[in-house]
């Protein structure tokens, strides 16, 4: 049987990581956007959707208690400030002859995938859907529900899928092509 050796050439111990160091690692394990702004108060429920923040999390229309109510902070959440300032993390371009056939089943295909996002996950959101030369432009409050809305039109009706990933913020940019 092969011991098994650390970097420095010794035996490992039981636990041991290779590489040793944890060089180039973010500190901060939250996303790049919770990282920056600093969280609302707990409680904090919003103005436009009913989301209320409890326990560093967003969670769509919770129920509040008459004593939670009486101190709760009133906002608006990330989501909502995002769809109302226009501003996507997330867009699918939808190209091809196929896109112009079928708008309306892929529409309701798009709708499906966001409310179902929406349920599990209330700060994911559809900003925008606009008709283009080329097919349509999707864009998302999340580069998460970009790649599940580019896969699931994938699953759904074939074609091709691109992506490409900001460096800057994370942003994505998916493009769903079917002849």
């Amino acid at each position: 049987m092969k011991k098994s050796t650390s970097v420095s050439g010794g035996p490992r111990k039981t636990g041991e990581r290779r590489g040793g160091g944890q060089q180039g690692v973010r500190s901060q394990k939250g996303p790049r956007v919770a990282v920056r702004t600093r969280p609302p108060k707990d409680p904090t429920a919003c103005d436009k959707c009913g989301a209320v923040y409890t326990r560093k999390q967003w969670r769509p229309r919770a129920r509040l208690t008459r004593p939670l109510l009486e101190k709760v902070a009133w906002g608006i959440c990330p989501a909502c400030d995002q769809t109302r300032r226009g501003i996507g993390y997330g867009r699918v371009i939808l190209e091809g002859p196929f896109v112009f056939e079928n708008r309306a089943t892929i529409e309701q295909r798009i709708g499906n995938v966001v409310a179902r996002a929406r349920h599990t996950q209330t700060q994911r959101r559809l900003v925008s859907v606009e008709a283009t030369r080329r097919g349509l432009d999707v864009i998302t409050t999340s580069q998460k529900l970009a790649h599940r809305l580019a896969r699931e039109l994938e699953k759904a009706f074939g074609g091709r899928t691109r992506y490409s990933w900001a460096d800057d913020d994370g942003s994505l940019r998916a493009t769903w092509t079917r002849r």
